[in-house]
């Protein structure tokens, strides 16, 4: 990946939820772009588990065949419940929240 190229991802991201990347100046504070309901921080990494594409496409198509969105919710043994992340894919999410002509 090329140098800076985070940056135009998160540009892209924002912009698929009708927002802009907030700039880095110091007005950021853990958020890369935002909106009335959600603060976003977007990280670009070489390598992910392979296990979690395995287990987000598994529970796709299980979805996909009653037309529904296949959601994988992550935890740890003795984690609070209330603490699991929950992962879909950015085009679900963007299906559901996206709103690309409404910019900030």
């Amino acid at each position: 990946m090329k140098a800076r190229s985070w940056k135009a991802a998160e540009t892209r991201f924002a912009r698929d939820v009708g927002r802009e990347r907030k700039p880095c100046d110091g007005s950021r504070a853990g958020a890369d772009f935002e909106d009335a309901l959600f603060c976003y921080q977007l990280k670009v990494r070489r390598v992910l588990p392979a296990w979690l594409w395995t287990w987000l496409s598994g529970v796709q198509s299980t979805a996909a065949a009653s037309d529904r969105i296949g959601v994988l919710v992550l935890k740890h043994p003795r984690q609070a419940d209330a603490e699991a992340l929950v992962v879909l894919s950015w085009r679900d999410w963007r299906d559901l929240h996206g709103n690309p002509t409404h910019a900030a």
